[in-house]
């Protein structure tokens, strides 16, 4: 039963989640052209800026909230070895957290 409800939970943010992470890419990558143009437009790079701030501010949402909801159908101690097993912000080399078994 918890298993299918964490499965249900996941799929249900899978399609938003990675809407919210090409926004993020894409907005880096419109950020870094600006830069990179000469001279910079300041307003324009200034949009870029937002625009990123603004994806990035929804990814971070949608993770919460995600989260949230997991934490909602785990036990104390389900949570907690989940937490321990999510990367270190910014490391992109640990392996995607697995939800810890039903005991």
């Amino acid at each position: 039963m918890q298993r299918e409800q964490i499965r249900a939970a996941v799929q249900q943010y899978r399609p938003h989640l990675l809407n919210v992470r090409a926004a993020v890419n894409q907005a880096e990558q419109a950020l870094a052209e600006q830069f990179d143009r000469s001279p910079v437009d300041p307003a324009k790079t200034n949009e870029a800026i937002e625009r990123l701030v603004d994806a990035r501010s929804d990814l971070t949402r949608t993770l919460t909230q995600l989260s949230l909801k997991l934490r909602l159908l785990l036990t104390e101690q389900q949570w907690q070895e989940l937490q321990r097993r999510r990367p270190v912000p910014g490391s992109d080399s640990a392996p995607p957290p697995e939800a810890p078994e039903q005991k």
